[in-house]
């Protein structure tokens, strides 16, 4: 770990007091307010934790890279980001990272520029927001980029903001950044105020295993009962948005501070286009994209593997059987 990651992690650790000490209490990371980390705040706000008899303190880490630090480290019990950073960390470290349900099971991602560009060629010599330098929407939008003709670092640089998708709009909106992959509904949010639709990267990248509850075997195989009640509470956090989008949606602009029309839009997209897995589980097909994207980015060299050598489903299996789901 650098000493940046270090000292950032210490840093975002500390303002929640938390030690690998403090067992008792679970760990989850989250990366933003947005939708894509939306069952976590059902499953805690709608009493679906407390069904299950666990507390769980949702720590904001708007960094990937962090969040992935302190998985390994065991600071985190479970973190909430893309399957590409455990993929990224397993490949260069000789790993054992695992994804072990499924979270948002799509990249429904807008490239959005500033008001000034109005082409994705506007974009050569200018700077891009990204949540980290490799893996998640970063990887999104370097292969949709590649696949218009830019390519990194020759024609663009990168600027790392944390706090996913809100913090990007923020950039956008200060000049900080000339564009980024803005998630819905916050990309609808950034096109009304009269930012630039540059393209949508599903026109490339379709089928994507984006964010996942991913694990670390050295801690769950050791607490296997406190995984599979984390994750059973995350089911039932789906299935509750699934059948309760009006209620998700005043949850979204109640808690979140999303404008009615974004909210209900956003869930709409989620539900109906099954971007939540109803119940919890993670697309193959997808994550053999994931690892797709990084055969092309030079991290997996030699064979490439199936999707089954980053996912430990034995934990998801367990809680849809106890939720008479199986």
């Amino acid at each position: 770990m650098s000493r940046l990651l270090r000292a950032l992690l210490l840093l975002y650790l500390g303002w929640f007091g938390l030690s690998p000490a403090e067992s008792q209490t679970l760990k989850t990371g989250y990366i933003s307010k947005d939708l894509n980390y939306l069952p976590f705040f059902i499953a805690q706000k709608k009493g679906f934790h407390a069904r299950e008899g666990i507390a769980v303190d949702l720590i904001n880490i708007g960094r990937s890279d962090i969040q992935l630090q302190a998985l390994v480290a065991g600071e985190l019990h479970f973190a909430n980001i893309n399957a590409d950073n455990i993929i990224i960390w397993n490949e260069r470290t000789s790993g054992n990272l695992k994804v072990a349900a499924g979270s948002s099971n799509a990249a429904p991602y807008l490239l959005i520029g500033a008001k000034h560009i109005k082409r994705i060629d506007d974009l050569k010599g200018q700077r891009i927001g990204v949540n980290s330098l490799s893996g998640g929407a970063t990887s999104i939008l370097v292969t949709y980029l590649r696949s218009k003709g830019l390519l990194h670092p020759r024609d663009y640089s990168m600027s790392v903001i944390a706090g996913g998708t809100p913090a990007r709009l923020s950039a956008l909106e200060s000049g900080a950044v000339a564009g980024a992959v803005l998630v819905l509904p916050f990309s609808d949010i950034a096109v009304d105020k009269g930012f630039t639709r540059l393209g949508d990267t599903t026109e490339v990248i379709s089928s994507y295993q984006f964010n996942n509850i991913n694990i670390n075997p050295a801690w769950a195989e050791k607490n296997r009962p406190s995984v599979v009640k984390f994750i059973k509470a995350h089911i039932q956090a789906l299935r509750w948005l699934h059948d309760n989008p009006a209620e998700g949606a005043e949850f979204l602009t109640k808690e979140f501070g999303l404008a009615a029309v974004y909210a209900r839009r956003g869930i709409d997209y989620y539900t109906k286009n099954k971007v939540y897995p109803y119940n919890g589980d993670v697309t193959l097909a997808g994550l053999k994209v994931n690892i797709d994207v990084q055969v092309q980015d030079g991290i997996i060299k030699g064979a490439v593997p199936a999707p089954e050598k980053y996912i430990d489903l034995t934990y998801l299996r367990q809680a849809q059987k106890e939720l008479g789901i199986q």
